[in-house]
């Protein structure tokens, strides 16, 4: 397996080149294709689930499947970068370790800060199994569950990874099935030990069971994560929880369930559910899908924690159908419109009843599954893809969202495989631009961060997307991805802005649509005016009284110094006077706010 070794959080945004071209010509619309038995050979492990994360770093996104009997757990290496289109390898032998059991879902994140992301795999607690944490080794993955503290014996519905006490390290959420146990907050320690606090925070509620969904965000804006949780009932009414985080306005780590007073209390079946701006008006608005036929709601962000049903402001239901029973859920912009439609997938049709609805602007969507070529598989073949929870990604680099379905499910009595659609967005003339964020030494990933687009041109002329960065379990799983956005026409972003999960702020301006950008994490702010320039060296070099340690030069130097691969055995130079002149013209298109 090929690992480059990435100085992690100290390097200035970077662009990486496309392996493969961008078109800007080609059908109106978008379409996807079935190839699935190209891409994965045909493989059926009868998954309930997939996850994406670049486990190698080699820029292209690798996927890992699960399922309820051990032979459905499988990871794949994405071959993409190198071989020019999308095709997979088989690395569960010589990747994964060996006694490892079924599993139900995923959490992938750098949660020790060495540049591998690593993943939390919950379990159905059947048999005695307990929650697994595989650390990324550049050789593979290692089993360090025990220790950890991470070897939890619940039922691990939905799994996420969130700086959730805002300690700038890595925390573990999970929501359970119950009856017996209640959801969990995992505290990470500094000796990456972690630590359950979920009774004495307020997060295990005696009601606090069936988490089919789990989404994660900063709903109220004052700068640390809310979790909002939703339920399928198997008898009686279970109700939903919103998690207000209480850290910012107490000092102290703790959740005051407002579901019942901010109007997002649903007492039906429901699954996934996702923190998400769907109105491109800058905060972020809920959406839960509805399971057994129950509706999907979407509710609109008001301010202050408070949200409005959109159905009551269409005088409608959201879509035209609620399916058998939609399970898995994504708002992905597959056609990069610039606004988040809704993708879904059901388990409990055989013939493969996954939907997509496009987003039409003021909360209306239109179904366009058939014409967008999700009704059937390659050479027309029925999908059959029942499962609970696919994953949207870049899997070719061409600039659009690609689509892996598992499938747990028969069609005439035999197993089907799993699917893998193709788009090809990218060549309908929508421009887009992908980022990766390159975060400090904690979370080298950016879990948590907040994206920001101004556009100033075009039909989004005006409007800020944002978009959030990995915080998001939906059903089941949380990836680890680059933030995506969809511009429409505009060629050019006006000011892109990044939100870190500290509270950091960097803007870069002038952004040119159409590329893989990296953004990565920078301190150094040392002359206060609220921006990152070559002033902030001269403020160091003139100590301020010795304010600024010899630490918070070598910050600086690795920031702003001149960057060599670390495997190379160079060092970084002192900056000069011709650095500096560098420097200072970086400055101007490269800027951190506070």
């Amino acid at each position: 397996m090929r690992v480059e070794n990435r100085r992690r959080g100290w390097r200035l945004s970077r662009v990486v080149p496309l392996f493969l071209a961008f078109a800007t010509v080609g059908s109106a619309n978008a379409a996807f294709t079935e190839q699935g038995a190209t891409i994965l050979g045909g493989a059926n492990y009868s998954a309930r689930s997939v996850s994406l994360a670049d486990i190698d770093n080699d820029g292209d996104l690798d996927a890992y499947f699960q399922g309820s009997t051990s032979s459905a757990r499988q990871l794949w290496r994405n071959n993409t970068i190198g071989s020019g289109s999308p095709a997979f390898t088989n690395i569960t032998s010589s990747m994964l370790p060996s006694g490892l059991s079924s599993s139900w879902s995923s959490a992938w994140a750098d949660y020790n800060g060495d540049g591998l992301v690593d993943v939390f795999i919950g379990q159905t607690n059947s048999s005695g199994n307990t929650g697994t944490v595989l650390r990324n080794n550049p050789w593979g993955f290692s089993n360090v569950s025990a220790s950890t503290g991470l070897n939890d014996p619940g039922f691990h519905q939905n799994v996420g990874w969130a700086d959730i006490d805002n300690d700038r390290d890595l925390d573990l959420l999970i929501g359970m099935e119950g009856p017996f146990e209640r959801h969990e907050v995992y505290l990470q320690g500094p000796s990456g030990s972690f630590t359950p606090v979920g009774a004495q925070t307020g997060f295990q509620v005696a009601h606090g069971t069936k988490a089919y969904g789990m989404a994660i965000g900063d709903t109220d804006g004052d700068g640390d994560l809310d979790v909002y949780i939703s339920t399928c009932r198997s008898a009686g009414n279970i109700r939903n929880n919103f998690f207000q985080n209480m850290l910012v306005e107490t000092g102290t780590l703790g959740f005051v369930d407002i579901a019942d007073s901010n109007g997002t209390q649903f007492y039906d079946n429901s699954y996934g559910s996702e923190f998400i701006d769907l109105d491109n008006d800058g905060d972020l608005d809920l959406y839960m899908t509805g399971a057994d036929g129950s509706d999907t709601k979407i509710w609109r962000n008001d301010g202050g924690n408070q949200f409005t049903d959109v159905d009551s402001i269409t005088g409608h239901k959201l879509l035209s159908t609620n399916g058998v029973d939609f399970n898995g859920s994504k708002a992905v912009d597959y056609d990069n419109d610039g606004d988040l439609d809704l993708y879904f997938h059901d388990n409990l049709s055989a013939n493969g009843n996954q939907r997509l609805f496009r987003n039409d602007g003021g909360w209306q969507f239109t179904d366009v599954t058939a014409i967008e070529g999700l009704d059937t598989a390659a050479g027309g073949a029925p999908v059959g893809a029942g499962a609970y929870d696919s994953a949207w990604g870049d899997l070719d680099l061409d600039g659009d969202q690609d689509l892996i379905t598992p499938n747990n499910s028969t069609l005439n009595g035999v197993p089907t495989p799993e699917r893998v659609y193709i788009s090809d967005a990218s060549t309908n003339g929508n421009h887009w631009l992908y980022v990766e964020l390159d975060g400090p030494a904690y979370n080298t990933t950016g879990v948590g961060a907040s994206v920001y687009a101004e556009v100033a041109e075009g039909e989004l002329a005006g409007a800020t997307l944002r978009r959030e960065a990995n915080t998001n379990p939906g059903t089941f799983n949380q990836s680890d991805l680059p933030v995506h956005f969809g511009l429409a026409d505009a060629a050019t972003i006006e000011e892109l802005r990044v939100v870190w999960p500290d509270g950091t702020k960097q803007t870069v301006g002038q952004v040119a649509a159409n590329q893989r950008l990296t953004i990565s994490y920078l301190p150094g702010d040392y002359s206060g005016d609220g921006v990152v320039d070559a002033a902030d060296y001269v403020v160091w070099r003139d100590g301020l009284g010795g304010v600024y340690q010899q630490s918070d030069y070598l910050v600086w130097r690795d920031n702003f110094g001149a960057s060599l691969a670390t495997d190379a055995g160079s060092t970084i130079p002192e900056p000069v006077a011709t650095g500096l002149a560098c420097l200072i013209a970086m400055a101007c298109g490269f800027r951190r706010a506070r």
